[in-house]
Order: C-alpha cells, then structure tokens, then sequence
C-alpha cells in the first residue's frame, strides 16, 4: 500500500487539487473505495481545509495497509470469535505498533466515516461496528460551581 500526493495535473471537473492524497496498492492500482471516499469526504463543506487531508488519507492509508499485510477484506464483517476487522485494527495498532490511543481514536473516527460512506453506496450490508453512547461526569470548579443546575451532585 502506498500513499502518495497529486501534482498539478491531478484535477477534479476541470479544477488541479495539487497534494491530494491518492491511495495505490502495491501494483500501483488505484485502493478504489477509499479514494473515492476520501474525494467524498475532504470536499464536504463542512472539511474546508487542505490541513486535514494528511490525517484523513493517513488514517485510510494505516488500515488499508493493516489489511494488505494480513490478507483481510475490508468488506468482510467478522473476524475471529465475532471481532470486527475494526477491532482487530485497533487492538494492532495500540499493542504492536504502540500508537498512542488518541492517535488510535482519531484514525477509528475516519475509519468509521469510510464505512458509513460504504454502507451508503451499498458497498456492504451493515456496518462493521456499533456505536455506544457515554456519559462524562464534568467535575464542578470555579467561583460558581454551588449554583450549578445540572443536578448531579459531588
């Protein structure tokens, strides 16, 4: 797997995107759904900034690899014992690479974008993961914490 980065003659409807990352297999063939993904996902209006492309690509790049390397389908599901690919990939990079979690986090955060993407193009039937939602206790400080409203108490 290679990342490499657009030149002047890379354009999109007739526009040049100089430095756009471009994800190749080892055979210099276009990694297709993540390309088209990451086209997608950095024109949003809501990206607007070129600073995020190296993250995003980086992420999709790192889990790409990741599969290369153990001959896994992106669109397979399940793994062993009913772990995800996702999971598989996280646990990876945390306990061999050594990546630091937040690091882990964010590339799971783009990860996960790419699967929403695929299920939306019916690339897959259903996403690889579930979502779990978390409550974060906010500790109370400051000149104002004895009025706070929210009801929870220390």
């Amino acid at each position: 797997m290679m990342l490499v980065k657009a030149t002047n003659e890379f354009t999109i409807q007739g526009c040049p995107y100089p430095r756009f990352p471009i994800l190749l297999y080892d055979s210099m063939a276009s990694c297709i759904p993540a390309n088209e993904f990451l086209r997608y996902y950095l024109f949003r209006g809501a990206i607007g900034s070129r600073l995020s492309w190296d993250s995003t690509a980086r992420a999709l790049y790192d889990f790409f690899g990741f599969l290369q390397a153990h001959d896994l389908d992106w669109r397979t599901a399940k793994r062993r014992q009913g772990e995800s690919l996702i999971a598989l990939y996280r646990d990876y990079s945390l306990d061999t690479i050594g990546l630091a979690p937040n690091t882990v986090r964010q590339r799971l955060l783009y990860i996960c974008e790419f699967y929403a993407y695929a299920l939306r193009q019916d690339w897959i039937e259903k996403l690889p993961f579930d979502f779990e939602e978390r409550s974060v206790r906010k500790p109370r400080a400051g000149f104002f914490a004895h009025v706070d409203a929210s009801g929870e108490s220390n």
